[in-house]
């Protein structure tokens, strides 16, 4: 005689809300209700996309995405990479000897402008700045030339 195999339903409300809990608690991110359906067919219950979000709707489930994570683009093939002079050191004893800088993005009215600042890590001060609408090589170049006319550094490496 064959063996007659009966998969569990999602009848049982208590015991698939357990299982639907458990499993959501045991992912990286909070899934939603698709992942969780095919979780629990893929443990062998019988059940429909419908039933497991109305049961998760029933207790105020809410799904979340995880946090993305991002890798570092100089692992990727043809990235030039250069040296850390810095190495973390942020105290200086000279005015006009290192500067650091930082690209953003500002989101305006007309759009998104970039702003390239240049910083005297000694003074904490700004040297200078140059932005655009466009995120381009030229603003990097732009930006330390006005710097350098201005404050005419002391410095032997650009």
């Amino acid at each position: 005689m064959a063996e007659i195999v009966v998969k569990p339903s999602f009848r049982k409300n208590d015991l698939s809300l357990q299982f639907l809990i458990k499993r959501s608690n045991e992912e990286h991110c909070i899934p939603g209700y698709r992942k969780l359906w095919q979780a629990a067919i893929a443990d062998g219950y019988d059940c429909s996309k419908g039933r497991v979000q109305r049961l998760l709707q029933s207790v105020g489930y809410r799904s979340k995405s995880g946090k993305r994570r991002y890798t570092s683009g100089n692992k990727k093939q043809g990235f030039i990479t250069t040296e850390n002079l810095l190495v973390r050191q942020f105290d200086v004893e000279e005015p006009k000897s290192v500067w650091v800088s930082d690209i953003t993005q500002v989101r305006c009215k007309e759009g998104w402008q970039y702003l390239c600042v240049i910083f005297d890590l000694y003074s904490r001060k700004v040297v200078g700045w140059a932005t655009s609408r466009i995120n381009r090589a030229g603003l990097v170049i732009k930006t330390p030339k006005k710097a350098w006319n201005v404050r005419k550094p002391n410095g032997q490496r650009f």
